[in-house]
């Protein structure tokens, strides 16, 4: 069972998987991959360190209307 704001981060995780569907490639790919990387490499921090999660969604949330608003046809992968 997921709590609300598990809910939230699954539900934003989706809506910018969708986003990056609607791009060509190799925008579509690499902004897949990106979203991807960043999901796996922070899904493993312990529910305890609320505060750290807040704060990654929250610079996540604001990085993707900032791509929305800025017509973001690619992201480079470093």
């Amino acid at each position: 069972m997921h709590s609300k704001f598990q809910k939230e981060i699954l539900q934003f995780y989706r809506s910018v998987l969708k986003w990056a569907s609607l791009k060509p490639e190799p925008a579509k790919s690499s902004i897949i991959q990106y979203a991807q990387n960043e999901y796996r490499k922070n899904q493993n921090i312990p529910k305890k360190k609320f505060d750290r999660i807040e704060f990654l969604f929250r610079s996540g949330k604001n990085k993707f209307e900032i791509w929305k608003d800025a017509k973001i046809d690619q992201i480079q992968i470093k």
